[in-house]
């Protein structure tokens, strides 16, 4: 196994955790989410605020899906296209 293999398996290395990071609108697009999210949550009584937390809950997990699917998928295309580089002589 190559170096870069053994570390995503091993988790030295997560493709995801620099996402948006040097984006500047991907960051504002978080930092504004938030202050939405909070405003929000803040005009909420204690039951809108718990349906609210389920809601903010699945929506994450729906999105870690999401992303580890499009990494999946990615990985997959780039391997057959090394593969037909590598096979078919480029």
């Amino acid at each position: 196994m190559t170096h870069t293999i053994e570390a995503l398996w091993n988790g030295e290395i997560s493709p995801c955790d620099q996402c948006g990071v040097h984006d500047s609108q991907t960051n504002e697009l978080f930092v504004s989410m938030g202050k939405h999210r909070d405003h929000l949550s803040e005009s909420l009584n204690e039951e809108q605020r718990s349906v609210f937390e389920q809601y903010i809950d699945c929506s994450e997990d729906y999105l870690l899906r999401l992303m580890e699917q499009a990494f999946h998928d990615g990985f997959s295309l780039a391997s057959r296209l090394l593969t037909e580089a590598l096979t078919d002589g480029g």
